[in-house]
């Protein structure tokens, strides 16, 4: 069962950064405000889209799914971006891995 939080993909606005219990945030700071962008790990996000984790992971590899890589063997999903990757029907235009 997926934590409340994690079913909403849209970062809010807060004045201190919080952590989510199951999840990975980034905070930054712009106009003395915090931006909290959550994050999907690879095993959450292929659960979200119904794929294996190594189909989606390939696909991130080949730049078709929006994601951050952290080091060698450490890929994110931004919720936001894969929401609208989602919505969009698994299109890969204009989708860069970074």
């Amino acid at each position: 069962m997926m934590p409340p939080s994690q079913s909403t993909f849209e970062p809010f606005v807060s004045a201190t950064p919080m952590k989510k219990p199951n999840g990975h945030v980034l905070a930054t700071t712009t106009n003395s405000a915090s931006v909290e962008v959550s994050f999907l790990t690879a095993k959450e996000a292929a659960r979200i889209a119904r794929i294996h984790p190594v189909t989606l992971l390939r696909w991130a590899r080949q730049g078709r799914v929006p994601h951050r890589r952290l080091g060698a063997r450490k890929v994110l999903f931004p919720s936001q971006q894969f929401n609208e990757w989602l919505e969009s029907g698994y299109t890969d235009s204009a989708v860069h891995a970074a």
